[in-house]
């Protein structure tokens, strides 16, 4: 059980950093780093992308994996 919900939460957050980066991608701040190196944006876009696709795999683990100690009733 905890091992599933600590599976969850990392999953999770890899999915919240990804949502950040998608709302603060825009901002001013962000691309005045950005402007003068494509090559920083290219790999914040890559790590972005990489951290969503591990938080969905995670979560996918969780859900679709099988429990060893479910017992299935026969009638």
């Amino acid at each position: 059980m905890g091992k599933k919900f600590g599976l969850v939460l990392a999953g999770s957050v890899l999915i919240g950093v990804f949502l950040a980066w998608m709302l603060l991608k825009g901002t001013n701040a962000v691309q005045a780093w950005i402007d003068p190196n494509p090559w920083l944006g290219f790999a914040a876009w890559g790590i972005a992308w990489l951290c969503v696709l591990g938080g969905a795999a995670l979560i996918a683990r969780v859900v679709f994996s099988t429990e060893a100690d479910r017992v299935d009733e026969v009638d």
